[in-house]
């Protein structure tokens, strides 16, 4: 195989935020990977190679398919640019069922596997008390009218089929991923296993106790602490987002609770299907034959009550024995998804802290070494935007970088990113987004998120707009800095062991308190 000197696309991968479970998640590591990069032969195909060391070139064998998202800029020419990226391949395929439910597609014959979403409007908003929409969709799979428990998991463990369930404040959903194969047989089970569980009181008991315990430790975590006490001064103690599950919510959790959840809310016109991966005529045709006879109609889709403005300042919570603090500082963003500002103030967050490079990795990590890592990122939740920044520091440490992230925060509020800063956050973006699409799965995926926190195209329009060459400006940048980063209008949480009575006599007030204080 033979080369030509073009190179199509030039990245590192990055780590992102994960959400999700049963209200008692966590948050994904991040880290380098190998620089990855399209490389055009001369036969005009495109392979992925992976460069480890500056002379040692891998070339991953499989050929990249034509829907690859790539690029077709040479870099000796000139940057990358998002306007040289084809994003067709980001639109699923649709086919109509029987009864005119659409299933939503993403076909790729080179990959042996089909992942299929079965995505139900109902979430922990809809439930009438904890952990009952958790237990309606995560016992689906144990045990139907028909069948138990055990003859289901012989089945998926023979044909070595993988399911996953998780659930939020708007959706519950079931992931499979299985071979094409077995789809004749697999189709009718999923849907018995949606339409008919059993919910069986002996294992909603199971379920309940492991939830309990996974929630006991997490209580002795400082980083979910954080995450919790965070929550529910954004979005109050109250609101979807800002709720979660305490110990005594475990107990008298009811399988008829459970059943009347399911009947109510995991309906098939709640339903959506999105599939990935080897997606065939007869794997539609499977889907048609089950699920396609349901009776549907429309149903509107889930709104979160508005969130009441909570009053901003420090929380101090103490975890016992903690060796470490967690630290987490941000807010809401009075912004919308498809405001272009959103996409502007995300060029924002990644230069204070969205890659290996950023403003409080550089500070916080290489130049105090106070972290092994620390991160600001943006979140959409269906209605409402927000921004924070989180670490985990030395308990010692935790006072002395809240007062960094105060340094860093005013030093983009009271200067503009260099041209070259900026060049380098465009870049580093553009590579992330090239990952996080590079795969069927992953566009699968993606298209998962954008249903369920109600987001369109139109958001990545605004967000490619931004990445091309001086769309953004050092000087707008620093305005909406002036404007959203305002440490006082944040809520700032530090989670951490217990101050001795000597330590806090020695412990200056922060600008952080000093701050908020003189705010309120």
């Amino acid at each position: 195989m033979g080369f030509d000197r073009t190179v199509v696309g030039l990245w590192y991968g990055r780590g992102g935020d994960q959400r999700g479970g049963v209200g008692v998640d966590g948050r994904s590591d991040r880290g380098g990977r190998p620089l990855t990069m399209l490389v055009r032969t001369m036969d005009n195909k495109c392979v992925a190679a992976t460069l480890w060391g500056v002379d040692d070139l891998q070339i991953r064998p499989k050929e990249l398919e034509t829907n690859s998202m790539i690029s077709t800029q040479n870099p000796v020419k000139g940057s990358i640019r998002p306007c040289d990226i084809d994003r067709r391949p980001l639109l699923p395929q649709r086919f109509a069922m029987r009864n005119g439910k659409i299933v939503n597609y993403f076909a790729d014959n080179s990959v042996g596997l089909v992942k299929m979403d079965f995505i139900f409007e109902a979430g922990t908003s809809l439930q009438d008390r904890p952990l009952q929409a958790a237990a309606a969709i995560n016992l689906v799979t144990e045990g139907t009218r028909s069948r138990s428990a055990r003859e289901i998991a012989e089945f998926f463990d023979f044909r070595g089929i993988i399911v996953e369930k998780s659930n939020d404040e708007v959706s519950s959903t079931l992931t499979v991923y299985a071979a094409p194969r077995y789809m004749d047989e697999l189709v009718p089970l999923l849907y018995e296993l949606l339409h008919e569980p059993a919910y069986d009181e002996a294992e909603l008991e199971v379920f309940v106790a492991r939830q309990r315990q996974k929630l006991m430790v997490n209580l002795q975590r400082t980083s979910y602490v954080a995450r919790k006490r965070w929550c529910e001064c954004v979005y109050g103690s109250t609101h979807p987002l800002g709720r979660f599950a305490v110990p005594s919510d475990f107990d008298g959790l009811s399988a008829a609770e459970v059943r009347d959840y399911h009947r109510r809310w995991l309906t098939p016109s709640r339903m959506d299907i999105v599939l990935g991966g080897a997606v065939s005529e007869a794997v539609l045709a499977a889907l048609d034959r089950s699920f396609g006879g349901d009776a549907v109609e429309a149903v509107e889709r889930t709104v979160l009550p508005q969130v009441e403005p909570q009053a901003p300042g420090l929380q101090r919570v103490v975890v016992a024995d903690a060796v470490q603090a967690s630290l987490r500082v941000g807010r809401l963003l009075p912004l919308r998804w498809d405001d272009r500002r959103y996409a502007e103030f995300m060029v924002l967050s990644v230069a204070l802290g969205g890659y290996f490079g950023s403003r409080l990795m550089s500070n916080i990590r290489e130049d105090k070494g106070y972290t092994y890592g620390i991160n600001a990122m943006t979140h959409i939740d269906r209605g409402s935007l927000d921004f924070f920044v989180v670490t985990d520091v030395a308990a010692d440490k935790a006072d002395a970088a809240l007062e960094e992230i105060w340094n860093e925060m005013q030093r983009l509020r009271n200067e503009p990113i260099m041209a070259d800063e900026l060049e380098l956050v465009r870049t580093c973006m553009l590579g992330d987004f090239m990952r996080s699409v590079d795969g069927v799965f992953e566009r699968s995926e993606r298209f998962c998120q954008q249903m369920t926190s109600g987001v369109d195209e139109r958001f990545t329009d605004n967000y490619m707009s931004v990445l091309e060459p001086g769309a953004v400006s050092g000087s707008r940048l620093q305005q909406l800095a002036f404007d959203l980063l305002d440490p006082s209008a944040m809520v700032a949480v530090n989670c951490g062991a217990e101050m001795t009575c000597e330590e806090r006599g020695f412990l200056m007030p922060s600008r952080w308190d000093v701050a908020l204080s003189f705010r309120r």
